[in-house]
């Protein structure tokens, strides 16, 4: 008999590409770091980053209604001769009293 257990894993909860939003570690500039979508959707592109930016204040908007954008990020996914992947953008946020 073959059983299949499905552990709990934040990753597969998340489909590809999609934003998510975490807590920043104690005592950097930022509140939260913003993990945008890096695949292309209605009214949405990844490349531009007037988008990435409005994307992440959308997202961060439930924990904190006013905030600043302190920088942004991109790490390239791509494995040389493998894998040509698209970027992954993280955006940092600041909330503002």
């Amino acid at each position: 008999m073959i059983a299949f257990v499905a552990l709990s894993w934040p990753a597969c909860a998340q489909p590809r590409g999609a934003s998510t939003i975490e807590a920043a570690p104690p005592g950097q500039a930022y509140d939260y770091v913003v993990h945008v979508q890096n695949t292309y959707d209605y009214r949405y592109n990844p490349e531009v980053q007037e988008d990435r930016i409005l994307l992440a204040r959308q997202i961060v908007r439930k924990f904190c209604a006013r905030n600043q954008i302190v920088s942004e990020s991109k790490f390239k996914t791509e494995i040389f001769g493998l894998i040509t992947g698209r970027p992954d953008y993280r955006i940092y946020v600041k909330c503002l009293s």
